[in-house]
């Protein structure tokens, strides 16, 4: 047995998880901040000062770090493993940084460019206990939640489903929001230098109108704009690539091997903990480097009271997973790929 097929033997099989789509009350509940009815949206927002949905979790045994297998492209003339993508490092990722790096490049070679009347399409499938649950444990039942959204890409327009319990599957098309996290121009427009792009995103107001007081507050506000950006699956490669590298200088941002998606797909994850007890975290392909969806979950027991009751969370559930699709170019709102 050589090297890489000792790696991938010591990878265990990969098993289904649990996700959620609700987050505007949570935050408010863990930060004591009242908390309204939840209205939809189509977009998601970013975490920081956002008031989120209280969600479920499903307990989950975090799996033991082990490497996971980078290279299935085979073996050159030298029996050295050959990368999946040419312009990245083979071997196993080192840390956080390496995979983010190893992700900007992935980004940075594919190809994107839609017309201005095209549509950029982003799936998303998810899995949450029902809205309004307030003690979260590995037992919640858990429902079925799948949005699909076009944005058009010169900004005006954007369309939408949603599927399961809160969702319809009817077809809705929207005026387009101006917000630059959400606009296809705006932020194909973004500076890709790291250092550009944080200072832009932090001189940007965020949500509620909170702008981060110190270097802590920053950390956590910047961490959680670009996990929306990647979240909404709008912002064209060059940005995505901006977005990875400039994580990559954000404090506390730490690696997770050996992981899996929503869909039980091989993940390693970046991620940084929030608010004390809870990791938020990116998943990335162990193959390709592509964005594969996030996940949240609680590293410690936590409780708070907001308007609508008392909130417990507790350590090892998953608050929050979701898996993307690669965003894709269609002709019109509502073609898929």
């Amino acid at each position: 047995m050589n090297e890489l097929e000792r790696m991938c033997a010591e990878v265990p099989p990969p098993a289904p998880t649990a996700v959620i789509e609700g987050r505007r009350r949570l935050l408010a509940a863990a930060q004591g901040v009242p908390a309204t009815r939840p209205s939809r949206r189509p977009f998601r927002m970013p975490r920081t000062g956002v008031r989120l949905v209280i969600v479920g979790a499903l307990a989950v045994t975090i799996a033991a770090s082990v490497t996971i297998a980078q290279n299935v492209g085979g073996t050159d003339g030298h029996g050295h493993p050959r990368p999946v993508i040419p312009i990245i490092p083979a071997g196993p990722v080192a840390n956080a940084e390496d995979l983010l790096k190893r992700a900007a490049s992935a980004a940075d070679s594919r190809p994107f460019a839609p017309r201005p009347d095209q549509w950029i399409y982003v799936e998303s499938h998810q899995r949450f206990p029902a809205i309004g649950t307030h003690v979260n444990t590995p037992k919640t039942p858990l429902v079925k939640f799948v949005e699909r959204t076009w944005w058009r890409a010169d900004g005006t327009q954007i369309a939408r489903t949603q599927e399961g319990q809160y969702g319809d599957g009817k077809l809705r098309i929207e005026n387009g929001n101006q917000l630059w996290k959400h606009n296809y121009p705006l932020l194909a427009a973004l500076p890709t230098d790291p250092a550009a792009l944080d200072a832009y995103v932090a001189s940007h107001e965020f949500i509620g109108g909170m702008k981060p007081r110190n270097a802590k507050e920053r950390a956590a506000a910047l961490y959680g704009q670009y996990c929306a950006i990647l979240r909404n699956g709008v912002a064209p490669p060059k940005v995505v690539a901006a977005i990875y590298r400039a994580i990559a200088r954000i404090s506390g941002v730490t690696l997770r091997k050996n992981t899996v998606d929503l869909e039980g797909r091989p993940a390693i994850a970046v991620g940084r903990v929030e608010n004390g007890y809870l990791f938020v975290e990116i998943l990335i392909d162990p193959k390709t480097y592509a964005y594969l969806g996030e996940r949240d979950i609680a590293v410690k027991d936590h409780a708070s009271t907001a308007l609508d009751g008392r909130s417990t969370i507790k350590k090892g559930a998953i608050i929050n997973l979701e898996t993307h699709a690669t965003p894709t170019i269609v002709d019109r709102p509502g073609q898929r790929p």
